[in-house]
């Protein structure tokens, strides 16, 4: 449907010069034509009445001296006029002495013997008074044929008026073409400048002024908003900058605070072992073995009498017996700690190390396996699932490798694994399972759900547990999971929550896209 205010300005000004000419000529129009209607009516009834005069004139004499039918000749005369459509004249005894042209005498009502203007069907009548020397001797009755002539006349002045409407659109249209551009223009190269920004945002394009008017005042407003949006911007990119360094260093905070709890977890191991080992060499026979020696030395040459006769001498051989027994006894347990010590230093050490390769892959989006990804998550946090006693499930269907930053998918799943941890710590002396689900996706992508049996999320938090600040734990900074939903969709990816309540639990899924040509995987129910 069409609608005004939805056309173009350069359309609408048009309308407007056009519609405004339109109504300006058709009242200086109707007003000229009513004018010239005023005098047409007027010259009409004149000239039927100066008609009037000079027949009567003519025909007073003759119907005085006794011959009225001679009048017919005058009548005969009008028929020069057009506009006069038939005549008659009666005498004073009201019989018709002459007449001419339509048949409009029968029926003929003998108020119109009054004299003046009459309208009869539509028709204009005059009827004069016929005298001779002052003395009344009959009536002269003219019908005009006003209506035709009107009806005409007005089909005269609609030509005109369309003419004169043709010819002035015509010239409205060429001037207003030529001059519409003084105010279109502008407001043109404004609408362009704007629509160029909104497409590119480029704050730093600014409109052309082109005069000192209303649109000219205008575009200085607008220079100067798009100066204002522009440091607006500069400044915001560098509040989003920091945001982000604000976010990795969230992350890798997160990273490494996962890494010193194993580390620290597997130190207690390490310390326990090496307590082990030092209390066994407090405990040893080694020094007992070290003195019999000595006492065997200072024999010197008497040797098997020493065996054989004296009562320490005879104690001795058994007491090495068994002292050497316990020495590979002590060796062998030493021996396992050691070992065990070796693994743990190793554990440590590959900890360390697959912390600083994530740390030099940072910001590079390349083909991984999602699998691969949730294993060394729960290899950084399988110290605190042994202390806090939570059962690990894992359920990893077949899916094809993710495009993604490494350390950006680190960075979300260790968060979301530590915060379960938590939450299920939180939810009592329940069932406390961690459950972390690998699956086919949205289309085109990879879902990794971290499924927890904890207290749970309630409702009026759902919308707001990914807001930048809010947390529900005392020493929280409420930044981890804001930066873990940026980091997701700057990867192409989503990281969502769903709860059914306090003490029902939480999962989190994080979406990732699978690698460009990869075969899409079945989409499995969520």
């Amino acid at each position: 449907m069409f609608r005004l205010r939805d056309i173009p300005i350069q359309r609408k000004l048009r309308f407007v010069i056009l519609a405004t000419c339109t109504a300006a000529l058709v009242v200086a129009s109707g007003a000229l034509f009513a004018l010239q209607y005023y005098f047409f009516q007027r010259d009409f009834r004149n000239d039927l009445v100066s008609a009037a005069q000079i027949v009567s004139g003519l025909s007073a004499p003759t119907i005085a001296l006794g011959a009225p039918e001679t009048t017919q000749d005058f009548l005969n005369a009008l028929s020069a006029k057009p506009h006069i459509a038939g005549a008659l004249i009666r005498v004073s005894d009201g019989a018709t002495v002459s007449g001419y042209g339509r048949e409009w005498t029968h029926g003929y009502d003998p108020e119109l013997a009054r004299d003046g203007f009459h309208t009869v069907s539509g028709e204009l009548i005059y009827a004069h008074p016929i005298l001779n020397d002052g003395e009344r001797v009959g009536t002269l009755i003219l019908l005009s044929d006003f209506r035709g002539e009107s009806i005409r006349l007005l089909a005269l002045y609609g030509g005109i008026l369309v003419a004169v409407l043709a010819s002035s659109f015509l010239v409205a249209v060429v001037v207003s073409s030529r001059l519409e551009q003084l105010i279109c223009g502008p407001i043109q190269a404004l609408a362009e400048t704007a629509h160029r920004i909104a497409h590119v945002s480029d704050y730093s394009l600014r409109a052309k002024k082109e005069a000192e008017d209303e649109v000219g005042d205008f575009t200085d407003s607008f220079n100067f908003m798009l100066e204002q949006i522009e440091k607006r911007e500069v400044e915001l990119q560098r509040v989003h900058g920091q945001l982000l360094d604000a976010s990795r260093q969230a992350g890798m905070a997160e990273v490494a605070t996962g890494v010193l709890h194993n580390v620290g977890n597997v130190l207690n191991s390490v310390n326990v072992s090496a307590t082990l080992i030092a209390e066994r060499l407090e405990s040893s026979r080694v020094e007992n073995v070290v003195r019999a020696a000595q006492l065997l030395r200072e024999q010197n040459g008497a040797l098997s009498d020493f065996l054989t006769e004296d009562p320490k001498g005879r104690l001795l051989p058994s007491y090495l017996v068994e002292a050497s027994e316990q020495l590979a006894r002590d060796r062998a347990a030493a021996r396992e700690e050691i070992e065990l010590l070796i693994r743990n230093i190793g554990h440590i050490k590959d900890i360390v190390a697959m912390q600083q390769n994530y740390a030099r892959v940072t910001g590079i989006v390349e083909a991984l396996s999602a699998d691969g990804l949730i294993e060394d998550a729960v290899r950084m946090n399988l110290g605190a699932f042994e202390r806090h006693r939570v059962t690990l499930v894992r359920d990893y269907a077949e899916v094809p490798p993710v495009s993604a930053d490494k350390h950006k998918v680190l960075q979300i799943l260790v968060n979301l694994i530590r915060n379960s941890k938590y939450a299920i710590d939180e939810g009592g002396t329940g069932e406390r399972k961690l459950t972390i689900r690998l699956r086919a996706g949205g289309e085109g992508r990879v879902a990794i759900d971290v499924i927890d049996t904890g207290i749970g999320i309630p409702a009026e938090n759902l919308t707001r547990i990914f807001s930048h600040g809010f947390t529900t734990r005392p020493d929280g900074h409420g930044f981890g999971l804001h930066s873990a939903a940026l980091a997701a969709q700057e990867m192409g990816g989503s990281l969502r929550v769903t709860s059914e309540g306090l003490g029902r639990g939480a999962t989190f899924t994080l979406e990732l896209p699978i690698e460009a040509g990869a075969p899409a995987p079945a989409t499995a129910a969520a």
